[in-house]
This record gives structure tokens, C-alpha cells and sequence, in this order.
């Protein structure tokens, strides 16, 4: 079935959604996993190259300042991209938008693997990040719309199992990249390699994925306005405004986890790349169980995941080993995968089905503007303080304290969520 039968619905449809469409693995429905294996493939395309980004943008620029310029740029690229996507994806479908985000991907990795100079490389990120922007929201939506059209169950576990590939191979590209360093290559080969993987996520994408959104429901979403602020409705802005301090703070530290590993901890790039892979893989190995966990007490495990994740920051500033390394990425993994399903989970918690992709792209807006400013504000008080070390200690400390700010914020909140094996009741 293809994505233009929404319209006209029909018994052999009836068939096709009872029949192995909707058969579960793997805690997927037939549609959804066919999304994340695209997914695992578009993350190759990013995670290749992104680990190493930073180091590669020190060798590349005089100032520290171009460093946080140039992250602030990308970061202005995905508020754009996070701002056009969930509306356009309401408007002509989730599949059209996920095959256009991949244009810009592609045009961008080969504009840096040709390129890479000041003043080019800012703009040449900032396409990249256009493009990701798109695919980042896309592969919450699809999952959302499923989850609103199936009753929900398990919906935490679902936003995970969908990004367990992307996890997986975000374990595993730093490892092949980090071999093809050692073997020769340069950054600007891993850049040319992620090109080809956007384009085989593009075609895959188009051959693969079924839409999601149903013709009624964009013609619904067409029917509204365009910008909608009040019709996000109260929980939305509650938990926008609860998760945005604590955001902007790790956003001081977490670009830069590479320059502190390679440039103040001494490690080559190589292990810094093998011994990152060992946080995806765990994610992995966890995502299925913890997913589940979170659909128990969503508000409990969020506060949990965001409390230990500040925590794990603020020791990033005391390591210096190999062995440190190892076990501050495994013990950041199980926060990562709580606060990944919970916020999705939260961010379209009453939304109405013809809003969930505009919900999604404000919230990823709205979170991602922290970026902006505070990977700025990080490299500045690397500057200031000659060390990345104080920069993460500030962080971690500043993200426990605001920690309290979103709890009470979760209070504030009136769940349409009821727990395990139940759903977010989508209300009028």
C-alpha cells in the first residue's frame, strides 16, 4: 500500500492494516520498523563524522571563537529547520518531508569534503543541520501518529525501539571512522563517505517507508492556521518551559566533549572514538527494557534521567583515563535512552493528531535555541577559564540545581498518559 491510499479507504486497506502491517516486533508495528532501519542508515551519515567535528573544526580555524561561531550557526540552521519541519510535515506528509531533508544533507557533506575553509565551513555545517533537523522530527512523528492511531501502547518504549538502530550504528561509525584515521584517511574522507550514506538513506527512505498521516488529517492540518501557539495547549508550554533551563545548560558542555577527551585528558582520537561507541551500544542493550521502565511513571523517570545526566556531566570534569571515559559513557546511557522516550512522550502529551508534527518541531525549536546560545557561552568560558574542565563542572552542577524547577513543572502537568501498556489520550 502506498501513501496515497489515505484517501480512499476500502476493504482490501482493512486488510492490509489487520493483517502484517500491524504485526508487532520488536515492539514495532511493519511501518515503523522499516523507519528504523532508514533511521540506523541517516545516522551513519551523521554520526561518522559528527564525533569528530569539533577536533576537526580546531585544526581548521584560528580563534576559539570560529569553533562556538560555527556550532551557534548549525545551531541556528536546526531552530529553522526545527520551526518549517512539523508544520510542512503536517501539511504534505511525513514521508515527502523525511526524502527532502536528505537534499541539503548530501549538499553540505560534499560542500565540506571539498571545501573546508573559513568562511565556507559555517554554512556548510548549517546545511548539514538543516537537513538532520528534518530528520530528527520525522523519525518522532511517524512513530506518533502510529501511537495515536493504535491506542498507544507502550508509547516511551515505542519513540525508543524506533532509534535503537540509530543507536547502534552511532556505536558503531565512530569505530569505522576512527579504524580509516588510523589507516590514513582525513576528516574530509569521512565527510564524503557520510554523503553517500545520506543518499542511500534518500532512495531507502523512498522505497521503504510507508506515510503515516492520513489525508484527512492533513487536510484537517491545512484547515488551521499555519502558526499555532495556544493551540499546543497548557501542557505542552508547561513542559517546554520545564525542560528548557536544564537544557541550555548541558548545551555549555556537551559539544565540546571531544576537545576535553582528546586536547585535556591526552586520549588520541581513535580511543576517544572506540570508547564512545561504548555508549550507543549500551543504549541498545537497554532501550527495549528502560523504554518500558519509563512507560511505568513517566514523570519519575524523567526527573530521574535528567538528575543522573547533569550528575555524569558534572564528573566528566574530574576523568582523565581510558577507563574513566569507559565508564562515565556507560553509566550516561541509561539517562540518555529515560530522557530521549520521556520527552518525546511528554512533548505531544494531549496534542490533537493534526498538531503532533507541529508540536514536535516547537519543542525541538524551542530546546534547540539553548543551543544557539549556550554552546556560545561554553566556548567563551572555555576561553575565559583556559579549560574545559570548569566549563563541565559548571554545567553538571547548574543542570542538578535546575533539575528542581522541572519537577515542579511535571507536577504542574495534567497527564493524558496512564501509565504501562496504556497511552496519551489525544482530547478536543
Amino acid at each position: 500500500m502506498n501513501d496515497h491510499d489515505y484517501g480512499s479507504p476500502s476493504k482490501v486497506e482493512s486488510i492490509v492494516q489487520t493483517g502484517s502491517e500491524d504485526r508487532i516486533r520488536f515492539g514495532l508495528s511493519g511501518n515503523l520498523r522499516r523507519l528504523a532501519i532508514v533511521t540506523g542508515i541517516a545516522q551513519f551519515s551523521f554520526s561518522v563524522w559528527a564525533w569528530q567535528f569539533g577536533i576537526f573544526l580546531e585544526a581548521s580555524v584560528n580563534q576559539l571563537w570560529q569553533i562556538g561561531f560555527t556550532f551557534s550557526i548549525g545551531t541556528l540552521a536546526s531552530i529553522i529547520g526545527y520551526g518549517l519541519s512539523g508544520t510542512i510535515a503536517d501539511y504534505i506528509g511525513r514521508k515527502n518531508s523525511m526524502i527532502f531533508a536528505f537534499i541539503p544533507m548530501f549538499a553540505g557533506l560534499v560542500a565540506l569534503r571539498f571545501y573546508p575553509v573559513w568562511p565556507f565551513i559555517p554554512l556548510e555545517y548549517a546545511t548539514i543541520q538543516l537537513g538532520w533537523s528534518f530528520i530528527i522530527i520525522m523519525t518522532s512523528a511517524i512513530p506518533a501518529d502510529e501511537i495515536a492511531k493504535t491506542s498507544g501502547v507502550n508509547a516511551a518504549r515505542t519513540f525508543n525501539m524506533v532509534l535503537l538502530p540509530a543507536f547502534f550504528v552511532d556505536g558503531v561509525s565512530p569505530v569505522i571512522a576512527g579504524l580509516l584515521l588510523d589507516m590514513g584517511y582525513v576528516a574530509g574522507d569521512l565527510h564524503l563517505l557520510a554523503a553517500l550514506g545520506a543518499l542511500v538513506a534518500m532512495i531507502a527512505t523512498y522505497r521503504g517507508v510507508r506515510e503515516s498521516l492520513g489525508q484527512d488529517i492533513i487536510m484537517k492540518a491545512k484547515a488551521g492556521s499555519v502558526i499555532t501557539l495556544r493551540g499546543l495547549g497548557r501542557n505542552f508550554w508547561i513542559f517546554a518551559a520545564g525542560m528548557f533551563g536544564f537544557v541550555f545548560v548541558m548545551n555549555l558542555a556537551f559539544p565540546y566533549m571531544g576537545n576535553l577527551v582528546v586536547n585535556e585528558w591526552g586520549l588520541s582520537e581513535s580511543i576517544y572514538a572506540y570508547v564512545w561507541s561504548a555508549w550507543s551500544f549500551t543504549c541498545v542493550i537497554l532501550m527495549y527494557s528502560v523504554g518500558s521502565a519509563t512507560d511505568r511513571n513517566i514523570r519519575a523517570a524523567l526527573i530521574i534521567g535528567t538528575y543522573s545526566t547533569a550528575f555524569i556531566v558534572a564528573l566528566f570534569a574530574l576523568g582523565s583515563t581510558v577507563l574513566d571515559l569507559l565508564i562515565l559513557n556507560i553509566l550516561l546511557a541509561a539517562p540518555i535512552v529515560i530522557w530521549s522516550g520521556a520527552e518525546k512522550t511528554l512533548a505531544v502529551n494531549g496534542v490533537r493528531e493534526e498538531m503532533k508534527g507541529r508540536a514536535l518541531g516547537t519543542y525541538q525549536f524551542l530546546m534547540s535555541s539553548t543551543r544557539l546560545v549556550g554552546q556560545f557561552i561554553g566556548a567563551l568560558l572555555w576561553d575565559f577559564s583556559g579549560s574545559l574542565r570548569t566549563v563541565y563542572g559548571i554545567s553538571g552542577i547548574a543542570g542538578m540545581i535546575l533539575v528542581v524547577g522541572l519537577t515542579y513543572a511535571l507536577m504542574k502537568i495534567k497527564l493524558e498518559y496512564r501509565g504501562e501498556g496504556r497511552t496519551l489520550i489525544v482530547t478536543e
